[in-house]
C-alpha cells in the first residue's frame, strides 16, 4: 500500500473559493446526481470531490475503464515502486495471511461453511486462509501476473477477467462473495452488485473492505490519507454511502466493523514518517533495530468491513 501525494507529499488544493461548489465532468457513481459537486482537493489531474445528494466523494472526471484495467493488467502493479498498485505484496506475504484470518473468522460467524469466490484476489492470500478454514473457494482477478501465481498455488480455483466474464464461474452460486479493497475501484459499483446477486444463493453474503473517508485516520491524515490513490480509488465510501449502495443492489447490512491489518513495524514506522514530516526528522528511527524490526502489529488504514446479505 503507498501514499498517492504530489512532489511535496500533498494533494494540490483547488484555486476555489471556500464554499464554492464545482461542476462535475459526469455523473455521481452512486446516485447519478450530474452535479455540481463539492470540491475536496485535486491529484493528478483529477478532482476529488463530495456528492451534494448522496455524500460520496470520488475523482472527477472519473478515470475509463480502460485506464484502469491497463493499470491493473500491467506488470508493476504487483511489485512496481510507483504509487498505484502495491509495491511489497509478495514480501508481505506473513502480514496479508494475518489479515485475511481476521476476515475468514469474521464470515464464519454467518457462513460458517460453503463456496466462497473471492474478487480480486491477488496472489490468493485470502482463498489460502478459506480454503485452511474448510471453505470451498475460488478467487478471480484482472492481473494475469497474480492469477499466473495464485493458479499455481491453488489449480482450477483461480480465473482471470472480471466478474461477468470469467466463464468458470457464470453456473455457478456461492454462500459468500469477498472483495479486499474492491468497491472503491468500481466506476459501475451497481453492476457489479447486479451480477454478484445473481451469483450468490438465497440469503448469500456479500463481504466488502473498503476505505473508510469518515474514519478517525482519514479525518486526523487528511490529504496524506494513505488510502488516497489516485487514479485507482475513484470512489470513497463511509458507513451511509456504503449502505446506500448495498441497498439499491439489493443487500441489506448486517454488520459494519473497522478493519485492521497487519504489518511489519519499520513498514508502519515508515508510512508514519511520511505523514508526519517533516517533523518525523526529529524521531529516531528506532524500529529498525534488531529487537523490533520483525515485529508485526495490527494497525488500522482506517477501512471498515461491511458484510451484507441478499435480500428476498
Amino acid at each position: 500500500m503507498s501514499i498517492a501525494t504530489d512532489n511535496d507529499g500533498e494533494l494540490e488544493s483547488t484555486s476555489l473559493p471556500e464554499g464554492r461548489i464545482a461542476v462535475a465532468d459526469g455523473s455521481c457513481i452512486l446516485c447519478a446526481q450530474s452535479g455540481p459537486f463539492r470540491p475536496r482537493g485535486a491529484k493528478d489531474g483529477y478532482g476529488i470531490e463530495e456528492c451534494p445528494a448522496c455524500g460520496l466523494v470520488q475523482l472527477v472526471p472519473t478515470p475509463t475503464a480502460e485506464t484502469l484495467r491497463a493499470l491493473y493488467e500491467g506488470e508493476s502493479y504487483f511489485g512496481g515502486d510507483g504509487d498505484t498498485g502495491y509495491s511489497q505484496y509478495e514480501s508481505q506475504e506473513v502480514e496479508y495471511l494475518a489479515t485475511f484470518r481476521e476476515d475468514v473468522r469474521r464470515i464464519a460467524e454467518f457462513v460458517p461453511s460453503g463456496r466462497v469466490l473471492e474478487v480480486g484476489c491477488g496472489y490468493g492470500y485470502f482463498l489460502q486462509c478459506a480454503l485452511d478454514a474448510g471453505y470451498d473457494a475460488y478467487g478471480i482477478d484482472l492481473s494475469p501476473a497474480a492469477v499466473k501465481w495464485a493458479a499455481e498455488r491453488h489449480p482450477g480455483r483461480v480465473f482471470c477477467g472480471l466478474l461477468e466474464e470469467v466463464p468458470q464461474i457464470q453456473d455457478q452460486q456461492y454462500d459468500v462473495i469477498f472483495g479486499s479493497h474492491l468497491i472503491e475501484h468500481l466506476t459501475e459499483p451497481g453492476a457489479f452488485l447486479e451480477t454478484a446477486s445473481r451469483l450468490l444463493r438465497p440469503g448469500g453474503l456479500i463481504v466488502l473492505v473498503t476505505p473508510n473517508i469518515k474514519s478517525l485516520l482519514a479525518r486526523v491524515s487528511g490529504s496524506r490519507w494513505v488510502s488516497f490513490k489516485i487514479p485507482e480509488h475513484v470512489s470513497y465510501y463511509d458507513p451511509a454511502t456504503i449502505t446506500e449502495l448495498l441497498s439499491r443492489g439489493g443487500f441489506a447490512v448486517r454488520a459494519t466493523d473497522p478493519a485492521y491489518q497487519y504489518y511489519a513495524l519499520p513498514f508502519v514506522a515508515s508510512r508514519v514518517r511520511e505523514l508526519l514530516h517533516p517533523v518525523s526528522r526529529l524521531v529516531p528511527a528506532v524500529e529498525n533495530t534488531k529487537l523490533l524490526r520483525d515485529r508485526r502489529i495490527r494497525v488500522t488504514s482506517g477501512s471498515m468491513r461491511v458484510i451484507a446479505a441478499l435480500t428476498p
